[in-house]
């Protein structure tokens, strides 16, 4: 007879058999994965439908230093054609830089006009990965610009749809977009003194114009390279006035805050960042702009990724209010909004925006342009890069993230309107 202690620990065959079923189970899904995946990286889009660009290096492409690589876009309009030129490339962005779809900075050779876009060398590839319908930044951009009829300091990069490859493998859908650079907002030459033209950057001041420090700042123009540096000056000074000035100085016609900043921006720019509820604001993520004094400054949005109340699967309330952020946050907006003609000012331009091109039907016949544009190629980037992000939710999701964005800007402009009446 077989003692019973040799059979202590071992399982019924059943029980084994079952195991053996889900291992096999688990594996047959990672094995499709897999095929699913590298399918889709090598999956040929073709140029004669949507534009691709290709990237070949021979590095792997790094977050702080360029390295060497071949630049070539091929395109529907083969007059809009790139050969291959040489380029360096990086990873571009902070937080971006860590998600799983990288964003790209781009120095071309020479100077190329891509796509219709100005004639530059330096580019940047917006990866979108928390813009799951992969509309909301390109329609804030877009919806910003509008306000150029009437205001000549609404300036934003302009931007179109491209398909990437690395070394011949699919990265997904981008966004081609141009430079913000002295090009762009048209400036004058630098010089080595405080009235020279300029670009600074709030890359994340808590207190904005209560207090300066300068590692919360960037001097993108002048470049520094050249050994221009002038923004403690500018900004102590601006800081100064702003956070130091009686409510009589503030305003005064003479010289008061509208002789430093374009009034039209001020009230534009508060009203286009309340409206699309750009999340992550008001304390960084803008531009300080101004060309050769005597001109005056004016503020550029930035950094769309948080807007129209949609953030990869968060969302926000479109009744939402950041009055009380705002005013904690930026003591430039806090003063204006205290002063009730500046509030009055805002509330006729809201007014006359929502008549003219602001619309319902304007800014949702923007958003359906933008779908129709890359509704036949969407799957294929929701497929290579949000196929494990929910497992068996993924499809539903981008579904609902896209009606979330149409759903959510009517009601976002019935908010608006309430909210400026009572201003």
């Amino acid at each position: 007879m077989i003692a019973p202690k040799k059979f202590k620990n071992k399982q019924p065959r059943h029980k084994k058999k079952k195991e053996l079923y889900i291992i096999i189970f688990i594996g047959a899904i990672l094995i499709s994965t897999i095929i699913i995946y590298t399918y889709i990286r090598n999956y040929p889009i073709s140029s004669e439908d949507f534009p691709i660009i290709n990237i070949v290096s021979e590095e792997e492409i790094k977050k702080d230093d360029y390295i060497d690589c071949t630049f070539e876009l091929k395109g529907p309009d083969k007059s809009e054609n790139i050969d291959p030129i040489n380029a360096i490339i990086k990873i571009r962005g902070k937080y971006n830089a860590e998600l799983p779809k990288k964003g790209y900075r781009i120095e071309l050779s020479e100077p190329k006009s891509l796509l219709g876009m100005r004639e530059d060398d330096d580019w940047m590839l917006f990866a979108m990965y928390s813009d799951l319908p992969r509309m909301q930044i390109k329609l804030a951009m877009d919806l910003y610009t509008t306000l150029l009829i009437s205001n000549p300091t609404a300036i934003l990069p302009d931007s179109e749809y491209v398909f990437v490859y690395v070394n011949r493998e699919l990265q997904g859908l981008y966004l081609l977009v141009e430079k913000n650079d002295r090009r762009l907002f048209g400036l004058a030459d630098a010089q080595n003194n405080i009235e020279s033209s300029l670009i600074f950057q709030s890359s994340y001041a808590h207190e904005n114009f209560k207090i300066y420090l300068n590692e919360e700042w960037e001097q993108d123009w002048p470049n520094e390279y050249d050994g221009i540096y002038i923004m403690d000056t500018i900004m102590l000074d601006l800081v100064n006035f702003i956070s130091s000035t009686t409510e009589e100085e503030f305003f005064n016609t003479t010289d008061g805050i509208y002789t430093k900043f374009d009034k039209q921006n001020l009230i534009d720019f508060f009203i286009f960042n309340f409206f699309v509820l750009h999340d992550d604001f008001w304390d960084h993520n803008y531009f300080i702009v101004r060309n050769t004094n005597p001109n005056k400054f004016f503020l550029v949005p930035w950094d769309f990724d948080r807007v129209f109340g949609q953030w990869l699967r968060r969302n926000s309330n479109p009744h939402t209010n950041h009055d009380d952020f705002l005013k904690q946050n930026n003591l430039l907006f806090y003063r204006l909004l205290n002063n009730d003609k500046f509030r009055f000012e805002c509330k006729n331009r809201w007014f006359e925006l929502r008549e003219t091109i602001w619309t319902e039907n304007s800014i949702l016949d923007m958003l359906s342009d933008l779908y129709d544009e890359i509704e036949e190629v969407l799957d294929i980037d929701t497929n290579l890069w949000y196929h494990n992000l929910w497992a068996e939710d993924w499809e539903e999701e981008i579904d609902k993230a896209i009606d979330h964005v149409f759903d959510w800007i009517p009601e976002r402009l019935i908010f608006c309107d309430a909210y400026f009446t009572e201003f």
